[in-house]
């Protein structure tokens, strides 16, 4: 059995379209955004995905992301993003 390689994570989220992830993060961008990562384990089901993520930590893994691999608001929806507060 070979290696398993990072790769990017934007190729992972393809790949798995429509289910949650559980990615070990290899290297961040210039921004301290997560850039590549091994998949460590996917399901739809995102309590799977908690699971895993508690398994993960008990083995010792960190730099870990957990992410849904899909639209994150339902096509027609629309988001308001509003910031309450007195100046």
């Amino acid at each position: 059995m070979g290696e398993i390689r990072p790769e990017p994570i934007e190729q992972i989220r393809q790949r798995y379209e429509g289910e949650w992830l559980l990615i070990k993060v290899t290297s961040y961008d210039e921004s301290g955004l997560p850039k590549e990562g091994i998949l460590l384990f996917h399901s739809p089901d995102r309590e799977a995905v908690y699971e895993a993520v508690d398994d993960a930590f008990k083995r010792g893994e960190d730099e870990l992301l957990t992410c849904f691999a899909g639209p994150l608001v339902p096509e027609g929806w629309e988001v308001v993003l509003s910031v309450l507060g007195s100046v």
